[in-house]
């Protein structure tokens, strides 16, 4: 919110760029402290791997004179179906894993534990990136570097990004690229010239090799900069030169940092598209209560339910107001549709929040897993609250009510955050298991918790710690999720689990999280240990005794 008098005392404008930088700095730090607390999630290899043969791709296309003796004895033993012209994931962009999979290899690890761990702390790493885009957006929306600090925090104090931050080198990173166009974007179209527009270019090239939802950071990007140039913002010709630069140079971008576009880009490009159009993954998820098939279009609320369900209240309240201003803005300007900086990029915000929603519903896109696919969206309609929370700030009172009312918001913003970190303090490693008390009691049982399988490291380090034999057998709902977890866990303590990768092959414990299977399972007694959180005792995982 802006400044008050108070806050501009505490910190003058003086102590902008220190503050700034120890904040970041210290965030920074901490971040890199506390990533090895989380587990990794049942795609990690897949990710991993992706990266891995467009390395292979890379390695193909050097003399072999000058190929390192290591990189030739990889490409030779690569199966035909690793090969990038036939991986399954061939569409998948490696903006993020294939630098990924230099730096491992630069690193040397041979462990996964310390792969996976490295890892994590890269997709912190590209996450403060993230927040730093986040930050600028802010301060320059509510003209307050301390209100784009306090922004920073509320998305910080957003359990599920958060958690996605130390992990999820899918949707995380992509969010954080999304942010860095998103800013990249804000400042072309606010002073568009050849230097903003190669940046511009580059920041969104990244993020459609990340994600091809990207697309929409350049379609936003010359809609404004029409618009602006329609109400006659700009100068002479210079936005038209700046725009032919910038259309030029994305493409090349694009296809300089996607391996598998080289071969036929316009073509490849298109078949990414349709494919991420309409994803290939066909099954089960829990949605309010009922297990609904991703063969069959999914109800035009699931998107939104879902945002409405892992939200802090605060912010929607925030959204909503948001929403309203939108609408009175709109219906005051008429064509013109803004007036100012601060409108015209509230346009760009809703655009880069509300339009990914809405191509989930028309276009009946598919989503499994939540909500995750669409977590890049989130900080545009939470820089979107943060204007509404501000202008609920500013409202025009009577003197004597005025300051009882700045109080009385202040103490309800305080309250929230408050709450809000101390249920992300209950669930650590957790946070991506939030809901809000929208969801009602017990979401978990209407609604899919832990399908990525996150939590499965606790399970099999509860299981070491009651069980001293040498080897211990232990079979999960979600195996691929209990094979990525043992490799964090000490090497002593993996030389004791072996994972039975067969659904109903032999084993002395079954852990599971309920993935496709919502009931309690009969047949196999009470569980000797179950994982619960919060006050209400949600459901995590269960661990039975087989043997």
């Amino acid at each position: 919110m802006p400044a008050s008098s108070l806050p501009a005392r505490l910190l003058p404008d003086s102590y902008r760029r220190p503050v700034v930088g120890l904040f970041f700095g210290l965030l920074g730090l901490l971040g890199l402290w506390r990533a090895p607390d989380y587990g990794s999630f049942i795609d990690e290899d897949s990710c991993r791997e992706s990266g891995q043969v467009s390395l292979v791709y890379l390695y193909g296309l050097v003399p072999p004179r000058w190929l390192p003796a290591r990189a030739a004895e990889r490409l030779a033993a690569t199966a035909p179906k690793n090969r990038l012209e036939h991986y399954v994931d061939r569409d998948y962009g490696v903006a993020f894993e294939l630098p990924l999979a230099v730096v491992e290899k630069l690193t040397g690890y041979t462990d996964m534990g310390d792969v996976l761990r490295l890892r994590h702390r890269c997709v912190w790493l590209v996450s403060c990136a993230g927040l730093l885009a986040f930050y600028w957006l802010a301060a320059r929306r509510l003209r307050s570097w301390r209100a784009g600090l306090l922004g920073v925090t509320f998305l910080l104090l957003s359990p599920r990004q958060f958690a996605a931050f130390f992990y999820n080198s899918k949707d995380a990173v992509f969010l954080a690229s999304y942010l860095v166009a998103a800013a990249t974007a804000a400042a072309f179209i606010r002073r568009p010239n050849a230097a903003r527009a190669a940046l511009h270019a580059l920041a969104c090239a990244v993020a459609i090799d990340i994600r091809l939802m990207g697309v929409l950071v350049p379609v936003l990007t010359l809609v404004l900069l029409a618009l602006r140039v329609w109400h006659g913002d700009y100068r002479g010709g210079r936005a038209g030169s700046a725009a032919l630069l910038y259309c030029g140079l994305l493409p090349v971008l694009v296809v300089a940092g996607w391996p598998y576009l080289w071969a036929a880009p316009a073509e490849r490009f298109w078949q990414s598209w349709l494919n991420m159009s309409h994803f290939r993954w066909i099954g089960e998820m829990l949605y309010r209560g009922q297990l609904i098939s991703t063969a069959n279009p999914l109800p035009w609320h699931y998107s939104v339910l879902w945002l409405a369900i892992t939200t802090p209240l605060l912010y929607l309240a925030g959204l909503a107001v948001a929403l309203a201003r939108l609408g009175r803005q709109v219906a005051q300007r008429g064509r013109r549709l803004y007036n100012g900086d601060a409108e015209w990029l509230d346009l760009l915000l809703w655009g880069l929040g509300a339009e990914p929603f809405l191509a989930v519903i028309g276009l009946h896109a598919v989503l499994y897993d939540g909500w995750r696919q669409l977590y890049f969206a989130y900080p545009p309609l939470l820089l979107l609250a943060l204007g509404g929370l501000a202008a609920v700030w500013r409202w025009q009172l009577p003197a004597e009510v005025q300051a009882r009312w700045r109080g009385a918001a202040a103490l309800v913003v305080a309250a929230s955050m408050g709450l809000t970190a101390r249920t992300m303090m209950q669930l650590h490693p957790l946070e991506n298991l939030y809901f809000n008390a929208l969801a009602g009691p017990h979401p978990e049982l209407r609604y899919e918790y832990d399908y990525w399988g996150l939590s499965f490291r606790q399970g099999l380090e509860w299981v070491l710690r009651h069980d001293d034999r040498p080897i211990i057998w232990v079979r999960t709902n979600l195996p691929a999720a209990d094979i990525m977890n043992r490799h964090l866990l000490p090497p002593a303590d993996r030389a004791r689990l072996v994972i039975q990768r067969y659904p109903n092959g032999p084993a002395d414990y079954f852990i599971s999280s309920y993935r496709f299977h919502p009931q309690p399972y009969s047949g196999l007694g009470a569980p000797v240990y179950s994982l619960r959180l919060e006050g209400e005792g949600r459901r995590v995982f269960d661990i039975f005794r087989l043997r």
